[in-house]
């Protein structure tokens, strides 16, 4: 059961809160509302909990105090509960009460009613599932269409580029549609990308190479005999100097080859004086043995890097040239042909300097020149590029086809690989939409077979329909309606007289609506259930119904609900409300004196509940509130005391009355029933209000006239804007100064009846 139920955080006019914890709902609970306070939407919210589809999360709590949390599309805790508002009557009854045509109601058996609802949603479904498979079917077909086109491409590229390298592989024969498409559906990984492809077309467009000499190694002797250079280019000869000789190179070179020119000879040839012993010895003495020595060694050095220079610059000469390679290796070899240039340019010029000072000491071995920095000559040119390019060129000259099959195969790959994703996608996409189209087919064939089958199961009887009109006559107190089996048996009709019940009123609807659903809680089957635990909820079951409906209404309720666990009853008819304080009152009074006498069960969850439902004003915005039922419309028995004091206890707060919203609607009440009263002459509203308002002289109170008709909502929406009420708060004022205006004495008399100061008003 229900005791009360509360929200996790707002939902339209409801926030946390909004239903103290001290006024419970009992087994039998009347909550009065007027219209505007909350009560539909609080319906609604119950009836989403009955169908498991919570419009928010909430907090229902049991009888005991438990609470059991329900989130957002959540069911009720309560099984079997069910729920009679507007949204559930235009959800179930749409064919029922249609007065315009009449035509055929939904059939009543437990079995029928839902295989109504279940052929109405089969028909719609059957509807999309043909749409959808046919939606399918053309996007299959456009997918298809993509694939066949992307595959010709692919193909026509292939063809193309590759038939002139191998026109009897690469023909339409062999790459066929199937083909390319088990090739473009297979391939996985990378690709080549365009650059390769463009240089594998470029190269294939290329003749066979020819073998070039390979790379000999640069010379690189002469590091090992410049070791002793600095040594020899320091050392100097042990002799003692003649002084005509020294410092005078040409000199000395001149007597050393006088010397072997007089080795036997005692004359000089050229002056025919004496060459005696003493001058041999001294000459002998100057070029000893040493200076020879060193001289000897300079030239050899100087003869061998001579030879180096020389063999370097004829190496180089002999490179072969970048034009007889191939023709991706050709910017690579030519580099390394500039590289190694610069480097034997570097070792020549080292070795220039080299031998410069070894002339110098050839010249003189007595001369210390320095010895220049060679150490570049210690390693010699790199041709590691050289060799590899070189190498490379005269590999592809000797696997010449293969190279080629590899530069085919580069070129296929990128037209195939590159394509491939897209190719599987929309192949993809196409199976996809064919096995769409396929499923939904397959759904609307089984669907259709179920429709049969409920179709089948639409059944009715004269029983159920001389039941309806039985309850419709119990209603009215005559039998002007009825319901009667349609002429092809499936269904049932609403009949006025012998005629098609048309144009029905919204009484008669509001009777119709609510005996159906009546009769569909005793027609249902739940499995398991227990009537005794079942809640069941009714909004407003008096809309329109006149009094004798009235009256036999509220009996008619009282004796079908008397059999479940709950019933929570809203409403915002006084009359109805009335009703059931009198007809519960036995039960209302024994609850509230167990209360009295702290009965602990009792006081959690009574028997008997009545409760009030207004709108209230939170933080500047409209808010429902559940609350204790006012004493003024438990004692009196007309509505009429109750809103004349509701009026006047706004007027006294002003802004801040906690119900301002209803306040408009409550105040043209008043007026209602003020005017009905004071000119019965007139049968309508603002008629007889016109009548009043030009009774007093000058009209003064034609504003209220204007307010009646432009402000206030009587019975209608009930959405009050907050703004809209306090703009219309002088108002208020005026349309009870216009009631005392009218009749002093009866304002008064209302005052003393309901405890109101009558100063209130100025």
């Amino acid at each position: 059961m229900l005791r009360r139920l509360d929200v996790k955080g707002p939902w339209r006019s409801l926030d946390k809160g909004f239903w103290p914890d001290n006024l419970p709902a009992g087994c039998r609970t009347v909550v009065y509302g007027h219209n505007g306070s909350g009560k539909s939407t609080l319906s609604e919210l119950l009836l989403g909990l009955a169908e498991g589809a919570c419009a928010t999360g909430v907090a229902w709590e049991h009888e005991d105090k438990q609470r059991s949390n329900v989130g957002t599309g959540g069911v009720s805790p309560s099984p079997s509960m069910a729920v009679f508002t507007r949204k559930w009557v235009e959800a179930n009854l749409s064919q029922f009460l249609d007065g315009d045509s009449a035509s055929a109601i939904v059939t009543l058996g437990r079995e029928a009613i839902d295989a109504k609802d279940e052929e109405l949603r089969l028909e719609e479904e059957i509807k999309r599932l043909r749409a959808d498979a046919n939606e399918a079917k053309k996007h299959e077909k456009v997918a298809d269409g993509k694939v066949e086109k992307l595959t010709r491409e692919v193909q026509g590229r292939i063809i193309s580029e590759l038939k002139e390298f191998d026109y009897n592989h690469f023909t339409k024969n062999r790459y066929s549609i199937p083909k390319v498409q088990d090739e473009l559906r297979s391939y996985k990984g990378e690709f080549p990308d365009s650059n390769a492809h463009a240089e594998a077309l470029k190269r294939l467009g290329e003749g066979a190479p020819a073998p070039v000499a390979d790379v000999t190694p640069p010379p690189a002797g002469i590091a090992g005999r410049l070791a002793g250079l600095s040594a020899l280019l320091a050392e100097t000869p042990t002799r003692v100097a003649l002084e005509a000789l020294e410092g005078n190179p040409t000199t000395q070179a001149w007597v050393e080859q006088g010397l072997a020119l007089h080795e036997e000879l005692d004359h000089c040839l050229f002056c025919a004086g004496d060459i005696s012993r003493d001058r041999r010895d001294q000459l002998a003495r100057h070029f000893d043995e040493s200076w020879l020595r060193i001289r000897g060694q300079a030239k050899a050095l100087l003869a061998e890097v001579s030879r180096e220079q020389q063999a370097l610059a004829t190496w180089h000469a002999a490179l072969p040239a970048s034009a007889g390679l191939a023709s991706e290796l050709q910017s690579v070899y030519e580099d390394a042909v500039k590289r190694a240039k610069s480097e034997v340019e570097e070792r020549v010029a080292t070795l220039g300097e080299v031998e410069s000072a070894l002339n110098d000491k050839v010249s003189d071995p007595s001369a210390t020149p320095e010895a220049p920095a060679w150490s570049v000559l210690s390693s010699p040119p790199s041709i590691t590029v050289l060799a590899q390019a070189v190498k490379d060129h005269n590999d592809q000259a000797r696997r010449h086809k293969e190279v080629t099959a590899g530069r085919k195969r580069t070129v296929l790959d990128h037209l195939v690989g590159s394509q491939s994703s897209i190719f599987r996608e929309l192949e993809g996409q196409a199976k996809d939409s064919a096995s769409k189209s396929s499923t939904s087919r397959k759904a609307a064939e089984l669907a259709e077979r179920r429709l049969d089958a409920v179709r089948q199961a639409q059944f009715t009887t004269k029983d159920m329909a001389d039941t309806l009109t039985r309850d419709l006559a119990r209603v009215y107190g005559k039998d002007h309606l009825s319901v009667a089996v349609t002429a092809d048996g499936k269904s049932y009709a609403c009949r006025r007289g012998d005629k098609p019940g048309t144009d029905l009123s919204h009484g008669e609807r509001t009777t119709l609506s609510l005996l159906y659903f009546l009769r569909k809680l005793e027609d249902e089957q739940v499995p398991g259930g227990d009537p005794s635990k079942r809640v069941v909820v009714i909004d407003d079951p008096s809309s329109s119904l006149d009094r004798e409906a009235l009256f036999a209404t509220h009996q008619w309720l009282i004796d079908t609900l008397q059999g479940f666990g709950q019933y929570i009853i809203l409403t915002h008819d006084f009359s109805l409300l009335r009703l059931f304080i009198k007809s519960h009152k036995n039960a209302w009074g024994k609850s509230m004196k167990r209360i009295a006498q702290d009965h602990a069960d009792e006081i959690r969850f009574p028997k008997v509940s009545f409760l009030e439902m207004y709108a209230a004003t939170v933080g500047g915005e409209r808010r429902s509130k559940v609350g204790k039922l006012p004493r003024l419309l438990l004692n009196n028995t007309s509505e009429y005391a109750y809103l004349f004091s509701m009026v006047m206890a706004g007027i006294a707060d002003s802004e801040d009355h906690e119900r301002l919203f209803l306040l408009p609607n409550a105040a043209r009440r008043i007026l209602e029933v003020f005017a009905s009263y004071k000119a019965p002459h007139r049968t309508d509203f603002l008629q007889q209000l016109e009548v009043l308002v030009q009774a007093q002289d000058g009209e003064p109170f034609r504003d209220v006239y204007d307010f009646c008709n432009r402000f206030s909502h009587g019975e209608g929406n009930e959405s009050v804007d907050v703004l809209d009420a306090r703009a219309v708060h002088g108002q208020i004022r005026r349309c009870m100064a216009f009631l005392r205006a009218v009749d002093s004495e009866h304002f008064e008399r209302m005052c003393a009846g309901t405890e109101m100061d009558p100063a209130i008003l100025p």
